[in-house]
């Protein structure tokens, strides 16, 4: 074992040396983990800015259905398909901008009305419905889809408050 291994007293000189060169570097590492963390914390804000930046620019499709809309299976996993490339379609985006919002909500008139929101890059992909007997219109605009009840002489409750 002559020459394999290194006598304890060399281990405990060459440990030595490197404490005594990391603590002769402390500042440096100190620098550099710094810079590090900045760095990293403004690419966070930034991928932020950019996801609330796409959220803000969004398409939005309406999808009304007939009276006898019955999809099949194979017609709705075509569908599936469809809206699942839609992320693929956008690019490289933050995975909350480039997810895809699917709303369903009835009618006046007792049909079904769906609404597919996604990012603006692919729209052309959200504007192909897939499906048979299913009109793609122009989406209504904010103060057609909710309007506000007001009732006259009545305050509004507070939030929390009992009844």
């Amino acid at each position: 074992m002559n020459g394999i291994l290194p006598r304890p007293s060399e281990v405990w000189h060459w440990l030595w040396v490197l404490v005594e060169g990391g603590l002769a570097s402390l500042w440096w590492i100190a620098v550099v983990a710094l810079v590090a963390g900045a760095g990293w914390v403004a690419a966070a804000v930034w991928w932020r800015r950019w996801a609330v930046r796409e959220l803000a620019d969004r398409e939005r499709v309406e999808l009304v259905p007939a009276a006898t809309f019955d999809p099949e299976l194979a017609e709705v996993g075509r569908v599936a398909g469809r809206l699942a490339s839609v992320r693929t379609a956008s690019g490289m985006l933050p995975r909350r901008a480039a997810a895809v919002r699917v709303r369903i909500a009835a009618g006046a008139e007792g049909r079904l009305h769906y609404w597919w929101e996604g990012p603006q890059r692919s729209a052309g992909v959200l504007r192909l419905s897939g499906y048979r007997r299913v009109e793609v219109v122009a989406p209504r605009t904010r103060s057609e889809r909710r309007r506000r009840i007001r009732f006259a002489d009545a305050a509004p409750l507070k939030r929390g408050g009992s009844w």
